[in-house]
C-alpha cells in the first residue's frame, strides 16, 4: 500500500458525468465503474447539488414546479451520485475504509421548502412553510462562510461542508439514491446526511462486491442539526478522497473516524430504537478495538457530558428515508492501546 506521503490526485470525475443519467441516481452493482482505483490512491470528483443545479443562480424557479424532468421520475431523480468507484484489493465481505481528503469549491448553494416535505404540513398558520420557495446562499470558499438573506434579514454562518450520500452498491437489490437512508444492510451507507463526513473522517462501509463499488455525492456546504424541512445548504463542488480496506470483517453500522472522536451511526425509527442501536455498535467497538468491558463503555457514556447523542437527519415527507443519528465518544476518553 502507498505510504501517504506518495498519495497524490491522478484521477478525476467531471461533474457532467456524475448528473442527469439513471446512473447517477440508483446504487447498482451492474452499473459500470465510473473510475477504478488503487488502494490509497487519492481521487477527485465533482459533483453536482441535490437538485441536479437546476435552481442554483434562479431563484424565480421552484421545485418541484420546475425542476422537470428530474421531477417527473418516481421516485425523483434526486441526489445525482458518481459512482460505482471500483476499488482495487476489495472484495465482498471487506470494509471499504473511505477517508475524505477535501471538500472545495464549492459553487452557489440553494436551499428550498417543499409542500408536504416537512414536518408542519397542513397545520393551518403554517402555509408560508408549505409552500414553493427557493434560497439562493452565497458561498465564500476562502473565508468558509454562507451568507442567506430572506426579506431584509441577513444570516452569516461558518460553512461545514460534508458529503450527505456515501454507501456501497448492494449485492443484488437496486435502490434509488433519494430515499435510501441505508440499503441492503445498515452498514452499507446510503442518503444519511450526516455532517460528520466530512474532511478528515474516515468512513467505513461494508462491501458486498468486488471491488467495493462506491458511490457518493449529495455535497452539503452546511446543515442544521436534523435538516428539518428536508434540504440543506446544497451545493456542487469537489471532494478529494482515497479508500482503503479492512479484510474479512463485519459490521453493523457505519462506523466514522473523525480526527476527534468514534461515532457509529445508524438509520432508523423511532428515533429512541436507532440511538439504541448506534449506542449497541459503538460499545462494541469499543470493545473489540479499545479493550474497554461493556458495563465500562455503557457506565462512561452516562456520566461523562463529552460523549454525545447526535441527531443528523429528521426528515419526513421524503419516501422511506430514515431518521440518522450518531453515538459519538472523544479519542480522548479512549484507553491507550
Amino acid at each position: 500500500m502507498p505510504n501517504k506521503e506518495d498519495r497524490s490526485v491522478k484521477q478525476y470525475v467531471s461533474r457532467e458525468k456524475n448528473v442527469g443519467q439513471l446512473r447517477n441516481y440508483a446504487f447498482d452493482r451492474n452499473t459500470p465503474p465510473a473510475l477504478k482505483v488503487r488502494l490509497g490512491e487519492s481521487f477527485t470528483i465533482a459533483t453536482e447539488d441535490a437538485l441536479d443545479g437546476v435552481l442554483r443562480e434562479h431563484p424565480e424557479k421552484l421545485h418541484p414546479r420546475d425542476t422537470a424532468p428530474y421531477s417527473l421520475m418516481t421516485p425523483g431523480w434526486y441526489n445525482p451520485l458518481c459512482g460505482p468507484v471500483y476499488v482495487e484489493g476489495v472484495d465482498a465481505g471487506d470494509v471499504l475504509v473511505v477517508t475524505i481528503e477535501k471538500i472545495d469549491k464549492m459553487l452557489t448553494g440553494v436551499t428550498a421548502t417543499m409542500p408536504g416535505a416537512h414536518h408542519f404540513a397542513g397545520l393551518r398558520g403554517w402555509e408560508d412553510c408549505d409552500e414553493m420557495y427557493t434560497g439562493i446562499i452565497k458561498n465564500d470558499n476562502s473565508a468558509r462562510r454562507g451568507t442567506w438573506s430572506y426579506g431584509a434579514h441577513n444570516y452569516s454562518w461558518d460553512l461545514k461542508p460534508f458529503m450527505g450520500t456515501i454507501a456501497t452498491a448492494p449485492q443484488w437489490e437496486v435502490l434509488s439514491s433519494v430515499p435510501t437512508s441505508f440499503g441492503s444492510a445498515a452498514a452499507q451507507g446510503g442518503n444519511m446526511d450526516c455532517l460528520d463526513v466530512r474532511e478528515g473522517t474516515k468512513v467505513f462501509l461494508q462491501s458486498f462486491n468486488e471491488g467495493g463499488l462506491l458511490f457518493i455525492g449529495d455535497m452539503h456546504a452546511s446543515q442544521g442539526d436534523g435538516e428539518v424541512t428536508a434540504v440543506a445548504n446544497e451545493v456542487a463542488g469537489e471532494v478529494t478522497l482515497h479508500c482503503d480496506v479492512i479484510k474479512g470483517k463485519t459490521l453493523s453500522n457505519v462506523r466514522l473516524d473523525t480526527p476527534e472522536s468514534l461515532i457509529s451511526v445508524y438509520c432508523w425509527r423511532p428515533t429512541e430504537e436507532a440511538i439504541r442501536l448506534a449506542l449497541k455498535d459503538l460499545i462494541l467497538w469499543l470493545e473489540e478495538d479499545y479493550g474497554m468491558a461493556k458495563r465500562e463503555a455503557f457506565v462512561l457514556a452516562s456520566i461523562c457530558p463529552e460523549f454525545r447523542l447526535n441527531v443528523y437527519q429528521v426528515c419526513t415527507g421524503v419516501g422511506r428515508i430514515m431518521t440518522t443519528v450518531g453515538v459519538e465518544m472523544p479519542k480522548t476518553l479512549l484507553p491507550k492501546k
